[in-house]
């Protein structure tokens, strides 16, 4: 998000669009194998699910002489006479919905956070012409007045101070001669007894989570150089909660900053960050001109007039974020530096538009190849199974089988198949790697929606459907005499 400090880029944090792309499709490959691991390790259950499926319905069948269930038996012992077919189309079909399950993810959290949600509607103050966004101390408390005093009633922040939080940036490093990714942690500094309320992904905690957070929050409050930092961050420097940190500042260059880790965040919830008291931040830049780290005796931290970079605001509706816009926008109150307001979504959308052609080409080029794909190898083996079975159809259409019969067979063994892949693989995408640990800046963990539950059958078949169409006309106009003609 803009307002990260420039200092990012140069220590590895914003690589580039090519570095990135080769990340991209490395990540795609080792999830593409991990897929293909899971299927193998799936597959006796799909043919154990066949085999029991096959014998209840054989029963009912029996019982009943009932001809649909008969003509279902003949797709479960197709499906079982040629075991290697089979298990490649499955593999095929759980590879595709499982790898397309995890993109969705992705998607649908990135599309999630750049909708609009009027019951949770945040905006947004940064710096108007400044990327990143910098403005000065006092702007907060001045916003904070306006929010809560100079805006309708009906138009005030329903929790008052609540529901406005400022955030600080700061990256610093434990070896300030040789900074590497490995030693640094990024900070927001921000106010304790606000996370928990205005965090997105924090204000939704329960249990146990929420709990031990509430209590980090509370130690911070009490103690400005507390600090919580995110599991992963504390395996990469060899931390544990109890232990102290100093932190030489890099966007904020030439401050110290030593912190006592007094907790973790959620598993998932913004990984590689960490969380310091806003007032450990202006403590360090009102002392820094008798600081003895001030190499300029006497001076204030050139960063003392821009230590803001961004201000949240969560609004009843979005006629008070119009309201409040136009009282940003006035120069009276904040002239000394433009900024602006907007929608939560929209700046994070504005963010993200760095990589929006890396997302257009996953929807438009991607996924449609892989599906394409998917759907030339279930057309290929569907093709060769009735080439082989041509007599079988024959031999079916003789016993008094119509066209429309084999077609239906033909078309429910590749619907099977395409049911159970899909449904098996997005069962697991969504219980077992719901939690996806691919990380853009801070979002955290990505992970596959309930619905995915319904789309994952849905796509398998739909795959099988338009793979298996043309070999399942085929089969369905194979000539009796034809056949039997040739075998005679």
């Amino acid at each position: 998000m803009y307002g990260m400090p420039p200092e990012m880029s140069g220590a590895g944090y914003d690589t580039s669009m090519l570095q990135l792309t080769g990340y991209l499709f490395a990540g795609l490959v080792v999830l593409i194998l991990g897929a293909i691991a899971l299927a193998v390790l799936t597959l006796p259950a799909f043919f154990v699910i066949l085999y029991v499926s096959d014998k209840l319905v054989g029963v009912f069948a029996t019982a009943t002489g009932w001809f649909p269930l008969k003509v279902t038996v003949i797709m479960f012992r197709g499906l079982r006479r040629s075991m290697l077919r089979t298990s490649l189309t499955y593999l095929a079909l759980f590879v595709l919905t499982l790898v397309l399950c995890l993109i969705y993810a992705v998607l649908y959290m990135i599309g999630n956070a750049t909708s609009e949600k009027e019951a949770n509607f945040k905006a947004i103050v940064t710096h108007k012409t400044t990327i990143p966004s910098q403005m000065p101390p006092g702007y907060y408390e001045r916003f904070k007045r306006v929010c809560l005093e100079d805006l309708p009633p009906e138009m005030r922040p329903k929790n008052g101070d609540k529901d406005i939080m400022s955030w600080s940036f700061i990256l610093g490093t434990t070896d300030k001669a040789n900074p590497r990714k490995d030693n640094m942690v990024f900070l927001f500094a921000l106010e304790p007894d606000k996370v928990l309320t205005m965090m997105d992904g924090l204000d939704e905690l329960v249990g146990q989570e929420k709990e031990l957070l509430e209590k980090a929050c509370a130690a911070m409050k009490a103690n400005p150089r507390a600090i919580v930092m995110s599991k992963s961050r504390l395996k990469s420097l060899n931390l544990r909660v109890g232990q102290t940190i100093k932190l030489h500042g890099m966007n904020y260059a030439n401050l110290l900053f030593e912190f006592e880790i007094i907790g973790e965040l959620p598993e998932g919830k913004y990984e590689g960050v960490s969380f310091m008291n806003k007032d450990y931040l202006i403590q360090q830049i009102d002392t820094f001109p008798t600081s003895p780290n001030n190499p300029k005796k006497g001076e204030q931290h050139p960063m003392a007039d821009k230590c803001i970079n961004l201000i949240w605001v969560r609004l009843p509706t979005k006629e008070a974020f119009e309201t409040l816009s136009e009282k940003v926008n006035n120069r009276a109150e904040f002239g000394t530096v433009p900024i602006k307001l907007e929608t939560a979504s929209s700046g994070i959308g504005t963010w993200l538009g760095a990589f929006k052609d890396i997302f257009w080409g996953i929807k438009f080029i991607l996924v449609p190849a892989m599906i394409g794909i998917m759907s030339l190898v279930v057309a290929n083996a569907l093709s060769i199974s009735v080439r082989e079975r041509r007599t079988e159809m024959a031999v079916l259409k003789v016993l008094g089988f119509a066209p429309r019969h084999v077609l239906l067979i033909v078309l429910g063994e590749a619907l099977l198949v395409g049911f159970l892949g899909g449904g098996m693989s997005a069962l697991m995408a969504w219980g077992l790697l719901g939690n996806v640990k691919f990380q853009i800046m801070f979002f955290g963990a990505f992970f596959v929606p309930m619905n995915a539950l319904f789309y994952g059958p849905a796509l398998g078949m739909a795959v099988s459907f338009a793979g298996c169409i043309g070999p399942a006309m085929a089969a369905k106009n194979v000539k009796v005499a034809e056949v039997f003609a040739r075998v005679a």
